[in-house]
């Protein structure tokens, strides 16, 4: 299996986050033409018998706020891998960015729950975006006891 230094994952890590927030710009130019389309097909192959210019701005307004909670949790994830790349990984700031991340995951399934009424295999993306969501709070919890502990330590010594 290949292995990479960490100090290269988190470089590289840094990088696709970079390489994310190009892709997540492109789409918000291009997200009209692909919510159109999406209702389009959605329309063709469900029991829907008129997508109105409400659904229509409904689902795109939903695209939007997806789209500006990708760009949030990409912000707080770049944030968080600069934290690791300083070594201040134990840190109240960093619990403070993981739970940021989390909320946007718990976010975005949310909405995607709202959006199984247009789309029935959102019900699928909206039951994985609230997992991870939840096994980020997870993981924040693990960092927030460590980071308690870690304070703990440095305090006696």
């Amino acid at each position: 299996m290949l292995k990479i230094s960490s100090r290269a994952s988190v470089n590289l890590s840094l990088f696709i986050s970079g390489v994310f927030f190009a892709v997540l710009a492109a789409v918000g130019v291009f997200l009209p033409t692909v919510v159109k389309a999406m209702l389009r097909f959605s329309g063709e192959i469900t029991a829907r018998v008129e997508i109105t210019a409400t659904d229509n701005l409904i689902v795109l307004v939903a695209a939007y706020i997806l789209l500006l909670l990708a760009i949030l949790a990409n912000i707080l994830l770049f944030a968080l891998l600069l934290q690791v790349k300083c070594e201040n990984v134990f840190s109240k700031k960093s619990v403070s960015l993981i739970r940021g991340i989390s909320w946007c995951s718990i976010g975005v399934g949310a909405i995607f729950g709202l959006l199984t009424y247009y789309f029935t295999l959102s019900s699928v993306i909206a039951f994985a975006a609230l997992f991870l969501g939840l096994c980020v709070r997870v993981v924040k919890n693990v960092i927030e006891k460590a980071t308690e502990i870690k304070d703990e330590n440095d305090l006696t010594v």
